[in-house]
């Protein structure tokens, strides 16, 4: 269940948006409500709450700071922040510091709370056991060596635990094992109208069924959701003389279960036991070559590695793309589609040149794979491809020209995500920009403004509002502005001179000017008219 916290200062508000929804539907259960921000963080130590909804403006400690103290303080929870229209500029600040989303009060409804939180469900899988609860005791032992485990077989295979952590391993896993647990989705007879939701809800289910099953088998144990498709879980062995029996006990049973209940075969891969956690990466790679046993028969039940193993997987470290990391983390989450394009080209040149063995480009592929969809799953957007089991289709692949054409189609896949992405992004700034305007038609607003509001280029903006709206940023403004000059005239209530004053234009004369360019005549014609259609 993900633990939700609801912040605003009016009742109405909270109320609402607590009973919106039915949260245990959506696997999420309210821990807490507060009326500011200060109440709030208060309750953050002790309560760590998955997600926080919160309002942006409230007295006492408004949602801004209350986010960057959160921040500060090293809580990890995801925010979605609650505005109203006139907010422009928090919303910014919301959305820079890595809130998930915003929504408008006034336009608040079911469908659009569902997709937030599903967006800060993602992040939060992401993130949740990134730091420990407490501040002491085995709870924060185990929660800080999951956090290792998890960078230095999923995230980061650079990380280095501090002698303290070091220390806490070798008491908690004094001989390590490591078994990668492997959903066979695309077995002969498997329902084609699968989804990735339903692989999601799999996962889930199966996630929370290892907890409790491996606690009868194993004293301790670290379980690390492998994407969508199964789990690496991290073994101690302390104290068993016969692993085997327990391992081969337990994988029987979990088999067991999920035919049972979704008819979907699992294969288990083992690595070797080792006294040092400084070699589970190795393990790692042990039950991966040990996987491989496994694709011609889904129904394998359990394979541990053998040394013959070795030759046929290590030999693909001529192609680690360990050093890509960094650079295609950024190009990705600046969606830069010209810059993946060129690293994926310099990719399948080398694959070209080198003409790696079937094994070491399958290697290579299925790691370049999971690492470039973990980045693209960082962000809300679902409909990129995901397939269910990519080294499976790499092993299917007859010779090195259709690998190559895969990575050709790979590529070109996640670049048209990553455009789709940026161009949807671009909305967003153009609805600001637009929502702004709106709020603000009574001041002078120019594109220098907006933009540094934004923090993007003027020429950028001024590309992406004339694509979106197919009209130039100033005459949008004064097209605004003089919609509300119309309005104001209708009333008989203002002299012309004040109207021109009240939507910040610098003299009466430029007004009439504007009013005349866009209407067709000038205020007093357009006054004229409108006093006649009245008395006919």
């Amino acid at each position: 269940m993900y633990r939700i916290m609801i912040v605003d200062d009016e009742p109405l508000i909270l109320a609402g948006v607590s009973s919106l929804l039915n949260w245990e539907e959506h696997q999420c259960k309210i821990v807490r409500k507060a009326s500011n921000g200060r109440q709030a963080l208060a309750q953050m130590e002790a309560l760590r709450p998955d997600i926080v909804i919160t309002d942006i403006g409230m007295p006492v400690m408004d949602g801004i700071s209350f986010m960057k103290a959160s921040v500060e303080r090293g809580y990890a929870a995801s925010f979605i922040l609650l505005s109203n229209l006139e907010e422009f500029s928090l919303v910014k600040e919301a959305l820079r510091l890595g809130a998930v989303d915003y929504l408008v009060k006034l336009e608040l409804d079911e469908k659009a709370l569902i997709a937030a939180l599903e967006r800060a469900k993602d992040r939060c899988n992401l993130t949740r056991r990134r730091i420990g609860f407490m501040e002491g005791g085995e709870v924060t032992a185990d929660e800080r060596i999951q956090n290792y485990f998890r960078h230095i077989l999923i995230c980061d295979a650079d990380a280095h635990p501090d002698e303290r952590l070091s220390v806490m391993i070798r008491e908690r896993y004094p001989v390590l094992l490591l078994m990668v647990i492997h959903f066979n989705y695309k077995h002969e007879g498997f329902s084609e109208t699968f989804t990735r939701a339903d692989q999601k809800r799999i996962i889930n289910f199966a996630e929370n069924i290892i907890h409790e099953m491996v606690k009868g088998f194993f004293d301790r144990c670290c379980l690390l959701k492998k994407e969508q498709k199964g789990f690496i879980l991290v073994l101690s062995l302390e104290g068993m003389e016969d692993y085997k029996e327990s391992v081969e006990a337990m994988s029987i049973k979990f088999r067991k279960v999920i035919r049972d209940y979704f008819d979907i075969p699992v294969s288990f891969a083992v690595s070797r036991p080792v006294r040092e956690a400084e070699g589970v990466q190795d393990l790692l790679y042990q039950a991966m070559s040990a996987m491989k046993e496994t694709y011609d028969n889904s129904s394998s039940a359990i394979v541990y590695y053998l040394e013959n193993c070795k030759e046929n997987f290590y030999h693909s470290s001529s192609f680690n793309i360990n050093f890509l990391k960094k650079e295609l983390t950024g190009i990705i989450r600046q969606n830069d589609r010209d810059g993946f394009s060129n690293i994926m080209n310099q990719i399948i040149q080398l694959f070209a040149r080198c003409k790696p063995s079937r094994s070491q480009a399958v290697n290579a592929c299925s790691k370049l794979y999971y690492y470039i969809t973990f980045l693209l799953e960082e962000r809300e957007d679902q409909s990129f491809p995901y397939i269910l089991d990519v080294a499976g289709q790499l092993n299917r692949l007859s010779d090195l020209n259709t690998v190559i054409a895969w990575l050709e189609g790979f590529r070109d896949q996640v670049a048209e995500a990553l455009e789709t992405y940026k161009e949807s992004r671009k909305d967003k700034y153009i609805e600001l920009v637009q929502e702004y305007i709106r709020e603000h038609y009574r001041e002078k607003i120019t594109l220098n403004q907006m933009s540094a509001l934004l923090n993007i280029s003027q020429g950028h903006l001024s590309s992406i509002f004339k694509k979106q709206t197919g009209k130039n940023f100033s005459d949008y403004v004064s097209e605004v502005k003089i919609e509300k000059a119309k309005e104001l005239i209708g009333t008989y209530q203002y002299m012309m001179y004040e109207i021109s004053d009240m939507l910040g234009f610098d003299t009466q004369y430029y007004f009439s000017t504007v009013f005349k360019k866009i209407t067709g005549h000038t205020p007093k014609e357009y006054e004229s008219i409108t006093i006649k259609k009245n008395c006919s």
